[in-house]
């Protein structure tokens, strides 16, 4: 495993916990609830900054502007070096594909891709694809069951190491 570039302690879990609830949260209202200084939320904030652990984004509800169809992606590739650089480079230049991933497993890659619509997809999107992978496969999105949260997954990495090493 590869070592981390800032390993945090309890209070760094703590203040990232608050401003993943709430990101607009005052490092004045930090500190009291806290109860350390405003000056030790400041540097700490802008430590991690620094060591690029959290940035600023905004999140977006496609949805409410018209992109409807979300969509994992599967592919192999297995048609040689030519044709992995080309689905590399058709991956980086699509906007459409949000996210992408070389796997381990039955698929060699995962993509998620945003459209406005299922014929869309499939005409603009879809069929760029199949001339550069082989075994592509796809699941529409129908509905989303979990987001992700940040707060919930610092909240149980910060009891899970804490918590163990009060037990020692």
């Amino acid at each position: 495993m590869k070592e981390p570039v800032f390993v945090p302690d309890e209070l760094d879990l703590m203040i990232l916990e608050y401003m993943a609830k709430d990101a607009s949260i005052q490092f004045k209202k930090l500190a009291e609830i806290l109860k350390v200084d405003q000056r030790t939320i400041a540097k700490r904030v802008s430590i991690m900054k620094e060591k690029g652990v959290f940035i600023h984004k905004v999140e977006l509800d496609w949805s409410r502007l018209g992109i409807g169809i979300s969509a994992y992606v599967g592919a192999e590739t297995g048609l040689g070096e030519e044709d992995v650089k080309r689905l590399h480079d058709y991956i980086r230049k699509e906007p459409r594909v949000i996210e992408a991933y070389s796997t381990i497993g039955d698929q060699e890659y995962f993509f998620k891709v945003m459209e406005t619509d299922l014929q869309s997809l499939r005409e603009e999107v879809m069929t760029r694809f199949e001339p550069i992978t082989a075994k592509l496969t796809s699941s529409i999105i129908s509905s989303q069951i979990k987001r992700q949260d940040d707060v919930a997954l610092l909240h149980f990495f910060r009891q899970r190491s804490f918590s163990q090493k009060a037990r020692r």
